[in-house]
């Protein structure tokens, strides 16, 4: 869950409790919030902007919650002009708003003042009401400490990717191991979802992320013991929950060096990036990775490439629907922060310009050619090694890779591959769940369902891909 959909939903839960008993104008409030929650918000934010502009009672409330809206289509400035109206119609949870908000753009000291007012505000009127500023204040301190240490990063490269199926586009050297999708585990190993596997060069280990018995996410491990019989799962340890969910692991060659996020108490809003390092069996306690890499929005699965000199992490900050960022930087034997007075600090933190990282005259253009070698994990597993027999309507049959001729037709194969790799790996998983349906366990029924729509979604995905492969060597198959 993104950062800003669990702040809304914190904001529209309070919001609701306070709005629906007040006046006769909470039907129309009533019918645009339900708008609001079902995700209809171009219709929700004409509805709040209606009531906001009216003599109704309601209005001040109608500007939290159009602002509320405004923040889910990514307009954190409409959002930030709609919690100031709320805020000079005196409705005191706006300060609570704009306090979020001045966090987001990392301006603490106005995060802090919009906050105390907030907190002032709760005990005029009538009868004081219940601080639910919850821990806001915490994070201020938290972000507030970590902007006096923001590393010197050079970001060579930054992309924009499925959110998905992030993890496919990190390309890391055999040494460094494999990301792979939970689709790789076995049908009765739990997973969390979503999380990503990681595999180290030797192939005997694989780390990811299950829910515990209280449905929080934990790091758990499996041995192979040999062929493809791997032990069961076991727990990394409690230290690395933080209190929340843990999850995007990534191990060092060394074996010691445990990068993972978490979204738990300690980190600035949603998921953080924290380090800790193996001492025997155990992890000592994890520390957060600082900024840039952390930010308050979700920040997750660091990857460091020894080889290359290369590193990776994704982020949601940039708040782009359905996708998130991967930053490439050059990674360096010590940590360098900025200079605590340095008057861009904020930016180098949020990562505004990764141009702005590079030094004068640099030219990075061989680490990226290096890089740009490298195959990933999806490319080295389905495709270049896969045999497989695609009929074209030409004729031609292809075995390989090499057979299409255009380069186009090449890359859709390859997300074909993958796709047929991926609904195997279903089928394997709804057959065992099937198995032990049938010896008398039917608590897997809602399993098997769910895994029976997922199929057939696939299937639909794997003839859109075919016809793709098709229309990208042969043009004219789509007229």
């Amino acid at each position: 869950m993104t950062y800003h959909l669990r702040l809304f939903r914190i904001f529209l839960a309070l919001s609701l409790a306070l709005i629906f008993p007040l006046t006769a104008s909470a039907q129309s409030l009533d019918s645009a919030s339900d708008l609001l929650r079902q995700g209809d918000y171009d219709e929700a934010i004409r509805q709040f902007r209606e009531i906001a502009a009216s003599k109704s009672r309601d209005a001040g409330q109608a500007c939290i919650l159009l602002g509320d809206a405004l923040l889910q289509t990514g307009d954190m400035q409409q959002a930030r002009e709609a919690y100031i109206k709320a805020r000079d119609k005196k409705v005191n949870d706006a300060y609570l708003r704009l306090a979020e908000l001045a966090l987001l753009a990392y301006n603490t000291e106005l995060a802090s003042d919009d906050l105390e007012l907030y907190r002032k505000g709760l005990g005029k009127g009538r009868r004081a009401l219940p601080d639910e500023s919850g821990d806001l204040e915490d994070r201020i301190d938290r972000i507030s400490t970590m902007l006096e240490r923001v590393e010197q990063l050079v970001i060579i490269d930054s992309i924009n990717v499925d959110a998905d199926r992030f993890f496919e586009y990190y390309r890391l050297s055999p040494e460094s191991g494999r990301l792979l999708s939970p689709d790789v585990l076995p049908p009765s190993f739990p997973r969390a979802d979503p999380t990503v596997v990681y595999c180290p060069e030797s192939g005997r280990e694989i780390i990811w992320a299950a829910p515990d018995a209280d449905n929080n996410f934990q790091l758990v491990s499996s041995i192979c013991l040999y062929g493809d019989n791997w032990d069961a799962p076991v727990p990394l340890g409690d230290v690395l929950n933080e209190g929340g969910d843990a999850n995007y692991p990534f191990l060092m060659p060394d074996g010691v060096t445990l990068y993972f996020a978490n979204d738990g108490e300690n980190s600035l809003g949603g998921y953080d990036i924290f380090i800790t390092r193996r001492d025997g069996s155990d992890f000592l306690q994890p520390q957060n990775l600082g900024m840039p890499y952390n930010s308050p929005y979700n920040d997750y699965m660091l990857a460091i490439d020894e080889s290359n000199g290369i590193g990776w992490w994704a982020t949601d900050r940039n708040q782009i629907p359905g996708e998130v960022t991967i930053y490439v930087f050059l990674v360096s034997d010590m940590r360098i922060n900025y200079p605590v007075d340095s008057p861009d600090l904020p930016d180098r933190a949020r990562v505004t310009s990764i141009r702005d990282t590079w030094k004068p005259g640099a030219d990075y253009t061989p680490q990226l050619r290096k890089i740009a070698a490298i195959r990933t994990s999806a490319e080295s597993d389905d495709a270049d090694r896969s045999s497989f027999v695609f009929t074209l309507p030409d004729g031609r049959i292809v075995r390989s890779l090499d057979g299409f001729s255009s380069p186009t037709a090449r890359d859709a194969m390859r997300q074909l591959i993958v796709a047929r790799a991926a609904l195997k790996s279903r089928q394997a998983r709804l057959d065992a769940l099937r198995r032990t349906y049938s010896g008398g366990n039917f608590s897997v029924a809602p399993d098997i369902t769910d895994l029976e729509r997922e199929i057939l979604d696939a299937r639909r995905e794997l003839r859109r891909l075919s016809n793709r492969v098709v229309t990208l060597e042969i043009p004219d198959a789509a007229q």
